[in-house]
């Protein structure tokens, strides 16, 4: 692990001889790299074949993002707060979200390294749009930008792109969403940007720039005026 020195004399993280989990991107073989284990989940799944299988999904982070991974093999060294080192994995999509995955030929190795702790890890990362968009996604990122409508579609733009805007705790679609959300207005949004034939930022909380929560009263907003089929 090497400490990377920057302008203004703090220091950034490296793994030697590894990949950083930001702007991983799908299609990518043999990647080695190391992060913190932020969440570790064992989960039944049913194959194609029609048999049950027990995975392990979760969150990994280092110092430049954190991304969800889906393990096939029950490993034991996914354990929550622990630091891993990774070689052999591989990147795709699911669903819709740019996932690390670890295979029959991914070897996984606790790591005794100096590593920045969980709950530093554990925050989101505030990025550009266009960063985003170049990375092909993003898991858990913080969007400064302006409301724009494009149609009967919020689109949030900070300058360096735009993204379709989708509140994650609503449902239903609202007639009138630019009572809450106008045109120009100055947002923050922590969320995950995936691909749905374009990219959408799916909005966890939304606030203004004012530090207004938004998010829950335009799922109150809907709730009041949405007709549920």
């Amino acid at each position: 692990m090497q400490r990377e020195y920057e302008e203004q004399g703090f220091f950034r993280f490296i793994a030697s001889g590894g990949k950083e989990l930001k702007c991983l991107k799908p299609g990518e073989r043999d990647v080695n790299t190391t992060g913190r284990i932020i969440e570790a989940t064992q989960k039944e799944l049913i194959t194609r074949e029609g048999t049950h299988r027990t995975v392990v999904e979760g969150v990994i982070a280092d110092y430049t993002a954190k991304m969800p991974f889906l393990s096939w093999i029950v490993h034991p060294q996914l354990v929550r707060d622990r630091v891993i080192r990774v070689e052999n994995a591989y990147v795709r999509r699911w669903n819709g979200l740019v996932t690390l995955y670890f295979g029959r030929n991914t070897n996984l190795y606790e790591a005794k390294v100096h590593f920045p702790d969980y709950n530093e890890l554990n925050k989101p990362h505030k990025r550009t749009i266009g960063d985003i968009i170049r990375c092909r996604g993003a898991f858990d990122i913080i969007v400064e930008g302006d409301i724009l409508d494009d149609g009967d579609r919020m689109v949030v733009d900070d300058g360096t792109g735009a993204l379709v805007l989708v509140l994650q705790q609503v449902s239903q679609q609202v007639s009138q969403p630019e009572q809450l959300l106008s045109f120009g207005t100055p947002v923050i949004v922590r969320g995950d940007v995936i691909l749905r034939n374009e990219y959408v930022l799916i909005a966890k909380s939304l606030r203004q720039k004012d530090n207004r929560l938004l998010l829950s009263e335009l799922v109150s907003f809907m709730a009041r005026y949405t007709v549920l089929w």
